[in-house]
């Protein structure tokens, strides 16, 4: 393993200047090819003269000639110059798979957002690693500070003036049940649903936190009969049993014909829940980056 503080250290930019001055014999021709004087190309000979205590070349003619240190230099030069090229060639290429890492919930997994997803896999050759879960505003933040994460859904706004934060959606939520449902029909009272078993998302993220207090206003004191940290799966035991959830009418309308669940009416309405979109403003100077965006928000 190479010692990178040594490496830090020694200015790695001699030995290209090196290796140009090699490849013409020459230090006017050296300081054409690389643009800079032929002052500079002399400066740096000399450092680079000084580090490995010997001339490198010498006078030979109207020319100069490389020592057999200068010589020995070359040849260990020229493979690993040559596959550095190629490393810094396949990170501007297509050919190099890169990660794109977003977090989301559930909710936000609709074809409007698969399908820009697809053009990065198909057309990018981004590798795309999708997080299903919601986040606090800290650990959102966290993430991108750390370039963990590229993209972030979170119901927790974040206030930080190197990240873009801005509301992406509102979804509906309401109460379901299974279709075969012995008590409830199409509407139900407040009393009517006192007497049954509810489901109850787990999840500590402030967003979803503010939104069971407000619900909680509306059904005081109902029985949970069922915990889960996923909403699909929560989906499914209502729609395998007697119990009642709140869940996102666009998760409903995705799902209802497969699991046989219905809507539940009432005298009541429930607080709808914000989703913001998060990211780090300095992601905005990749092309690709700013287009994923702009697919994604039109709506």
């Amino acid at each position: 393993m190479a010692n990178l503080y040594d490496l830090k250290k020694f200015d790695l930019n001699l030995l290209v200047i090196f290796e140009c001055i090699y490849q013409h014999l020459s230090i006017s021709k050296a300081a054409e090819t690389l643009f800079i004087t032929p002052s500079a190309v002399s400066q740096s000979l000399q450092r680079l003269r000084t580090q490995l205590n010997d001339p490198l070349f010498i006078r030979s003619g109207k020319g100069i000639t490389p020592t057999t240190v200068g010589t020995n230099l070359h040849h260990h030069l020229e493979q690993n110059l040559n596959q550095l090229e190629q490393t810094i060639n396949i990170m501007h290429g297509s050919e190099l798979k890169k990660n794109f890492i977003i977090y989301c919930p559930q909710v936000l997994t609709s074809n409007h957002f698969l399908y820009p997803m697809k053009i990065l896999m198909r057309e990018h050759n981004y590798e795309v690693e999708l997080h299903d879960m919601l986040l606090s505003a800290d650990s959102a933040e966290d993430l991108l500070a750390y370039r963990k994460a590229d993209l972030i859904f979170s119901m927790a706004p974040v206030n930080n003036r190197s990240m873009v934060c801005v509301p992406y959606a509102q979804y509906k939520v309401i109460l379901v049940c299974s279709q075969d449902h012995p008590r409830i029909k199409d509407t139900a009272t407040v009393e009517e649903l006192q007497d049954e078993k509810f489901t109850f998302f787990l999840s500590n993220e402030p967003g979803i936190k503010t939104y069971q207090s407000q619900a909680e206003q509306l059904h005081a004191n109902k029985t949970i009969g069922f915990r889960c940290d996923s909403l699909l799966t929560i989906l499914t035991m209502i729609s395998a049993s007697h119990l009642i959830g709140y869940v996102p009418e666009s998760l409903y309308e995705k799902y209802k014909d497969v699991l046989m669940i219905k809507k539940i009416d009432g005298p009541y309405t429930l607080p709808t829940t914000e989703v913001f979109m998060i990211y780090n403003r300095s992601a905005l100077n990749s092309s690709v980056f700013s287009a994923f965006i702009e697919k994604i928000t039109k709506k």
